[in-house]
């Protein structure tokens, strides 16, 4: 069971009132996969231009890790051997008191003729099979730190969630997506890692100038919500403290700044979200669309953004691959549904959003 967000901020603010704790990153190993090209061309992702992953290991880097901690496996040496072998070694250089930070971006899948919903992370050679279990079973062995924190920009990534809470050790993950739901083909994800690593206003939501992992799982899930229609998904155990310290802020966050608003341009509404204020105006950037494209805008043509949604308990009917099932609405978060299909086990149940929904016949 994987913790609430409220819960993940209560336990932030209890926490840090009775002992400071920070992430040191001189004593964090850094384990990163990314895979955009596979041995089936079929299944390329984004494309090597502008990699939010490569932006994620240089912002680690900048913040102190040491570049001989940093492991980076791209494309072609993301081979299911490649990882193995380097993946075992590379954990036991690690000393006592020490954090490790898993990353995957790619594709994942989850085997839904297996009654255990196996998840797989895909490796550049798409044949072998590089399970989510199987990772947890090589850090449990090799690692000998004190605290590993795993995160994943790919479709059904929460496994990553539910596998840190079935095992006993002090971690903690943050995923793009549920563990039942596919992810989308953007960047937003990692872009929301880069921006804590690099202290972004954004992610400060009690105004300390500090970001913590709730803030940033709060950043995160809000972010997801908002931009790709998806509900990311975040748990932490073993006494992993949810108000610990990842950075300092680059400054302090205005009131507005971060705020999800619908704005008018050429006649139509938009989702915007602020990130600079003036007497009058927002600077709003548009979602899906380049940094080019900000501007200042008067405050007149911007509305509270205001998602529709079923109430809870709804009986709809869900898309899933193409074809309607009979579902119960139970619970609304952010504009998206946690829907439970009707004579389907509850580790099915999957957030989605209204464009995948309909009232039932």
């Amino acid at each position: 069971m994987t913790f609430r967000l409220s819960l993940l901020v209560g336990v932030f603010c209890s926490f840090v009132h009775s002992e400071e704790v920070h992430w040191q990153p001189a004593k964090t190993w850094v384990f990163a996969v990314g895979v955009l090209r596979f041995d089936d061309a079929a299944l390329a992702t984004w494309p090597e231009e502008g990699r939010s992953d490569a932006d994620m290991i240089r912002a680690l880097e900048k913040r102190g890790v040491p570049p001989e901690q940093v492991i980076f496996l791209k494309n072609e040496r993301a081979t299911h051997e490649n990882i193995v072998k380097k993946l075992g070694p590379f954990l036991r250089r690690a000393r006592p008191g020490d954090t490790l930070i898993f990353y995957y971006a790619g594709h994942g899948s989850r085997d839904y003729s297996d009654p255990k919903r196996t998840c797989t992370f895909v490796t550049y050679d798409t044949e072998s099979s590089w399970t989510v279990t199987s990772l947890f079973d090589a850090v449990e062995r090799n690692f000998g730190g004190r605290e590993v924190i795993y995160t994943a920009d790919c479709c059904h990534s929460g496994a990553l969630v539910e596998e840190v809470v079935r095992r006993d050790g002090r971690s903690a993950a943050l995923t793009s997506a549920h563990v039942s739901s596919t992810s989308t083909g953007n960047w937003t994800f990692t872009q929301c890692l880069v921006r804590l690593f690099e202290g972004s206003p954004l992610l400060d939501f009690n105004g300390d100038r500090q970001v913590t992992f709730a803030e940033a799982a709060k950043h995160v899930t809000e972010q997801m919500a908002f931009i790709e229609g998806q509900h990311a998904a975040q748990s932490v155990s073993g006494g992993f403290p949810a108000g610990l310290v990842m950075a300092q802020t680059s400054g302090p966050r205005l009131p507005r700044q971060g705020e999800f608003i619908e704005a008018e341009s050429e006649g139509k509404w938009w989702k915007a979200q602020v990130l600079r204020e003036r007497e009058g105006e927002v600077f709003v950037t548009w979602p899906g669309w380049g940094r080019e494209y900000d501007q200042w805008l008067p405050v007149a043509s911007t509305r509270p953004f205001r998602p529709k949604s079923f109430p809870v308990g709804s009986r709809v009917q869900a898309k899933w691959q193409k074809k309607w099932f009979d579902a119960k609405v139970v619970k609304v978060e952010l504009g998206l549904h946690l829907v439970h299909y009707e004579g389907f086990p509850d580790g099915d149940d999957e957030w989605v959003k209204i464009d995948r929904l309909r009232a039932r016949p």
